[in-house]
């Protein structure tokens, strides 16, 4: 048998889960209140942004601090001997170096019927079951795709959230991906808004049965407990939805695909705890290793202040697309630049303007200077740091 002091984890990672979307993080119209009430046991992180839109690029930071010569977290940071498992329905990551000594890949099937389980549960089932069959402190890793393509809630929870007087949602099953444009039905955007809420509204279920699990298992109640997201899925905030129309190419930088939910639980830590400052995926790396190379079973006052350990915090987080597009968030701004033929440049408040829908970069002159100067620095690989005091504050 393991040591009993041996930290045992479990991280779960959603793609295509949206920070926006659920209660803990402002959205008053979908039911999420197992989210929620994690969330009131826990640490909430405010202002958790992507670098990069794929998967590759959120794992390689996460899993090793974006670094090639860092071995996987799973590897290089876990107790001596302590076991490690990933689950995932996402065949992908099983071509990363993940580390994990144990890798069970859920296959997903046709689409289910109304007389059987959902992918969705299906997934999560799965995880119940590795969760309970392990009687040693084990680093688990789950990861499910069940909000990114197949959509597949029982109906009538879509029909939760439409009104009386709206169009009946649409029933396909398979994740819009389209860029809006003037011929776009405003119907059927709302119809696929209310059938991803009803997407978010199982994936809460599921996750308060997890929990459930989590809660009343030997080991796993002591665990480090993680909930996240590696992207957002747009609504047509910004022109797109899902992944747009390229084949290739996600959406471009906003803070619907970039702003990622996260929380964690640690065993007599704090509860009800807000972290307001910028974070990046790196960040997630760090609180694996404070916690995988710290004795929190017999020091209570450590796990009490887990959350206080941090390296210092970040003052500004650049967002890199595929197609050129960058972005900078720094305390008080969110500054856009497309690489379309016009080299478009768009300014906004934070946190004020959440959805990024007031541009005020004509009126801010200083500030685009400022940001395109970082930018330029980081590009050369100079310090950013310190940052021009105009990225501080908003007036």
């Amino acid at each position: 048998m393991h040591s009993q002091s041996a930290p045992a984890t479990v991280c779960l990672i959603t793609d295509r889960l949206s920070a926006g979307m659920l209660g803990a993080y402002g959205n008053a119209w979908i039911g999420t209140p197992c989210f929620d009430r994690l969330a009131f046991s826990s640490v909430l992180a405010d202002q958790m942004m992507l670098t990069a839109p794929t998967l590759e690029a959120f794992y390689d930071a996460v899993w090793r601090r974006a670094s090639a010569a860092v071995d996987p977290i799973a590897r290089s940071s876990a107790s001596p001997g302590l076991g490690s498992l990933l689950v995932t329905d996402e065949v992908a990551l099983s071509s990363l170096d993940s580390g994990f000594a144990h890798v069970s890949i859920v296959e997903q099937g046709s689409f289910a019927d109304e007389t059987m389980a959902t992918e969705t549960e299906k997934f999560f089932s799965a995880a119940t079951d590795h969760l309970i069959a392990l009687d040693e402190p084990t680093f688990v890793w789950l990861h499910t795709q069940c909000l990114a393509d197949n959509w597949d809630a029982p109906y009538a929870m879509r029909a939760w959230y439409a009104a009386e007087d709206d169009p009946s949602p649409p029933t396909s099953q398979v994740a819009p991906h389209f860029d809006v444009g003037p011929n776009t039905d405003p119907d059927e955007l709302l119809g696929w808004i209310q059938a991803y809420a009803a997407q978010v509204s199982l994936w809460d279920q599921c996750l308060g049965q997890l929990i459930e699990v989590i809660d009343n298992h030997p080991i796993f109640k002591d665990a480090l407990l993680i909930v996240a997201g590696c992207r957002g899925f747009p609504l047509g905030e910004h022109r797109c939805v899902g992944k747009g129309s390229g084949n290739d190419s996600d959406c471009d930088l906003y803070s619907e695909l970039l702003h990622l939910p996260l929380l964690y639980r640690v065993p007599g830590g704090q509860k009800a705890g807000r972290f307001n400052q910028l974070m990046q995926p790196e960040d997630l790396y760090d609180i694996l290793h404070r916690w995988n190379n710290r004795g929190f079973e017999e020091d209570k006052k450590a796990r009490a202040d887990f959350q206080t350990h941090s390296k210092e915090t970040r003052s500004a987080i650049i967002s890199q697309h595929v197609s050129g597009s960058w972005a900078v968030r720094t305390p008080a701004w969110f500054f856009h630049s497309q690489s379309d033929t016009n080299n478009t440049k768009e300014l906004y408040f934070k946190p004020d303007d959440r959805w990024e829908v007031n541009n005020v970069a004509e009126r801010c002159d200083d500030v685009v200077v400022a940001i395109e100067q970082l930018y330029e620095n980081a590009s050369q690989g100079k310090p950013i740091e310190p940052l021009d005091p105009v990225l501080l504050r908003r007036f």
